[in-house]
């Protein structure tokens, strides 16, 4: 294997093939021009008898005859696939038999046949053969796929844990010194590069790797988004790879080029902006009366935003709520920064024409609902993204549009409000008097939207985006905008489809902001089946890509992916409610006052993330043995982490060992799971059945608040129990202390944490 890919060399095999489906001796020498070695292959052209002399090269004394056409993907399956021995004359046989045997449809394609050698490999059950591929995936540009060859690969991967079958990379974010971390967890690994069971390892691990990382460089150089090469590689893929003597070598391959690349999108970071922190506001399609145009400008104005400062479209009108009316778009006394037009789909594309040709607005919200949906209003749509990529190419002032069928935006920085939902319908409490720990949303569906704030009250967003339909701005164009925005932390995305290459940008973004200590993205991909992506499709007029290869390549990002909505909402509360501490290891302290909790939590500490428990420091241990002396628990159970604290331990001598676990410099992070039905404390409300009351001083909820909100070490809460309890749970989240209803979902929770901020 050579050190170096000849690009060049490549460039000249794609420019002389003669079909955008390279026949396999071109695939055989773009893998040489890779630096990686192959069986020795000639080609016979259709027609041309076979001499002894055109053998002798070969090594093998059998050979491997493969049919070469163009429409034939798999040749096995039509009978063209033959080994036999090195002879002339068995050579010949062999192909007049493969040309009878194939349907007659296919005869006029067939290009001659294929002579390899045959490779003796390790036959060492699973793992014995490897696939590796490329492809241009719609939405993320060149992915690079790994894992079980052979043609029960569908089968094999489909058995196999997730997370163990296949590795799926960008070729434009996976760095190479990351290769190992992405191939190690593959269920093939250790068994091709350690010793197995008194057998030498098969493959050195680097070879791998290096393998993986050749496949990453091609689909870089031949990317739709590289200006290195006029070609783009749709799909290249060998199954199998073969080990043989601490090599691997390809057995069958085929590969796909176009010369389809994307024009890389520039968005105007200042007019995001303006868009975001607008100095200014129009609003078209407000009734006297009480319509959607109607709300959304009364929120605006219920924000915060000045009157003086807000202007509506409205012919015969002189103001309305104190705003001052023009007559038309072109009447606007100034350019404003922000226009949110929320007349009907039909006459969106009107008013955007009226927009671009006076020059009247920076940016603009399309409310209009059911554009690109339903019937008719495709072309709508598609005559806006054309007047705004014409404009943009004459170099004419065009605002970046966020919509079509938006719900509109929520920005706390620009003191407005353009959703049509009145805010006491999301939350109990004024908005200003609510947390806000930096929370941004950005999603394709509104009502998503306004829903997970609903079932979030007690988190304010900075921002909230409706983006619609994705005519011209997209969730990635906000991300990249806001990456390096210090009061936005926590980023929660719901995503039903990408614009072409667009996944890739979002990813890319996403890394820079999963990089940032104390930030963290969160997102919900709709569109994982069929049914799915066949409604999302309808929805917002876009279609979702690969579930699998947006899972993996966002968590490579760093991106935590939520498995359904009830984890998306979780991630997004917990982690907003540990925004602000200080993430230094994975050595765990756990304390419950239930032996069984103590044992249900030390068995979920390892899996794919692992914690470790913390090894307490003598001074911890003397201090816990002081705390429980009193009761006597210290006769009862052993100073150690776990902790079981028993259901002696009242609100003092419980939340008292929480606070010294919490402080041990060997702590790192913690799980604290009090079983409330103690008698010995206070997790109830106040009731006319008994004295109890969680909300007075010196209750064990009251104590946990105070130690959570001292210390900067992230420590998670389990209340496992019934409804009597949620009064507990309440006022512990309205706290801000995370609180999970089982002990082993609170220390999965955590050791997603502490993995994320630990990458």
């Amino acid at each position: 294997m050579t050190n170096t890919i000849d690009f060049a060399a490549i460039e000249k095999i794609f420019k002389e093939a003669a079909h955008d489906s390279l026949l396999e001796q071109e695939v055989y020498a773009v893998l040489q021009a890779m630096g990686i070695a192959t069986p020795r292959f000639s080609f016979l052209p259709k027609g041309q008898a076979i001499q002894g002399s055109d053998l002798d090269h070969f090594n093998s004394s059998k050979l491997v005859l493969k049919i070469v056409s163009p429409q034939i993907q798999h040749k096995t399956d039509v009978g063209g696939v033959r080994f036999v021995e090195k002879e002339a004359a068995a050579v010949s046989r062999a192909i007049a038999e493969m040309i009878r045997d194939i349907p007659e449809s296919f005869e006029a394609s067939i290009q001659g046949t294929l002579l390899l050698e045959t490779i003796s490999y390790e036959k060492v059950g699973f793992g014995s053969e490897l696939l590796l591929g490329l492809r241009n995936s719609r939405e993320f540009g060149p992915v690079v796929t790994i894992g079980p060859g052979g043609t029960e690969v569908e089968f094999l991967n489909a058995k196999l844990k997730e997370g163990t079958a296949l590795a799926i990379s960008s070729a434009h974010l996976l760095p190479r010194e990351s290769i190992g971390k992405v191939l190690k967890p593959l269920a093939f690994y250790d068994k091709l590069t350690t010793d197995f069971r008194g057998r030498p390892a098969l493959l050195e691990a680097g070879i791998l790797e290096d393998m993986y990382s050749r496949f990453l460089q091609l689909g870089v150089h031949f990317s739709p988004l590289s200006v290195d090469s006029e070609f783009v590689i749709e799909e290249m893929e060998v199954n199998p790879f073969v080990v043989c003597q601490n090599r691997l070598y390809p057995l069958d391959g085929l590969c796909r080029i176009s010369r389809n690349h994307l024009e890389r999108r520039t968005v105007p970071a200042e007019q995001i902006g303006r868009l975001l922190v607008p100095d200014s506001i129009g609003i078209i399609g407000v009734s006297e009366k009480m319509n959607i145009g109607h709300i959304i400008l009364n929120n605006i104005l219920k924000q915060g935003f000045a009157r003086e400062k807000v202007f509506v479209v409205k012919p015969g009108q002189e103001e309305i709520e104190g705003c001052r009316c023009v007559p038309g778009v072109q009447d606007l006394p100034e350019t404003v920064d922000l226009f949110v037009l929320t007349v009907s789909a039909e006459q969106s594309l009107q008013v955007m024409q009226e927009i671009m040709d006076s020059e009247k607005a920076r940016s603009v919200i399309i409310i209009a609902g059911g554009m690109g949906e339903k019937e008719g209003t495709q072309d709508i749509e598609r005559s806006i993204r054309e007047l705004l990529a014409a404009r943009r190419e004459a170099g004419r002032m065009v605002p970046v549009v966020n919509g079509g069928n938006s719900m509109g935006i929520f920005s706390e920085p620009g003191k407005y409000d353009t959703t049509f939902v009145p805010e006491f319908k999301i939350f109990a409490h004024p908005r200003k008097d609510i947390m806000r720990p930096g929370l941004v949303y950005l999603s394709q569906s509104g009502a998503f939207m306004v829903s997970r704030m609903s079932q979030l009250p007690g988190l304010a967003p900075e921002y909230g985006v409706s983006i619609g339909n994705q005519i011209d701005l997209t969730i990635s164009d906000y991300l990249r905008y806001l990456k390096d925005d210090p009061q936005a932390r926590i980023f929660a995305l719901y995503i039903e489809g990408f614009l072409p290459g667009d996944g890739l940008s979002l990813a890319d973004a996403a890394q820079e902001i999963t990089r940032q200590a104390g930030k963290a993205v969160v997102v919900y991909k709709a569109g994982r089946s069929p049914e799915g992506r066949a409604a999302t499709a309808s929805h917002t007029a876009s279609v979702a890509g690969d579930y699998l290869v947006s899972r993996e390549v966002l968590e490579q990002a760093g991106v935590i992916v939520a498995q359904d909505i009830d984890e998306f909402e979780a991630s997004i509360k917990n982690l907003c409610f540990l925004s602000g501490k200080t993430v230094r290891g994975n050595r765990v302290g756990l304390i419950s006052n239930a032996g069984f909790e103590c044992v249900i939590m030390s068995d979920n500490l390892a899996e794919e993330e692992n914690l470790e428990l913390a090894v307490l420091t003598p001074e911890t241990k003397a201090g816990l043995s002081e705390i429980l002396q009193p009761s006597g628990i210290d006769r009862l159970q052993d100073v150690r982490n776990p902790l079981d604290a028993t259901p002696v331990a009242d609100d003092h001598t419980f939340c008292a060992c929480v606070e010294a676990i919490m402080k041990d410099p060997n702590v790192d992070c913690g799980v604290v799971s009090p079983l409330p039905m103690s008698p010995a404390m206070n997790t109830l409300a106040p009731s006319e059945f008994h004295r109890e009351d969680l909300y007075r001083e010196g209750s064990t909820p009251r104590l946990l608040a105070d130690i959570f909100k001292r210390t900067d070490k992230p420590f998670v809460v389990s209340i496992d129990s019934g409804k009597l309890y949620l009064p507990m749970k309440e006022f512990l989240e309205a706290e801000g202390v995370p609180v999970f209803r089982r002990c082993d979902e609170a220390v999965v929770f955590l050791r997603k944490y502490i993995r994320h901020f630990l990458r």
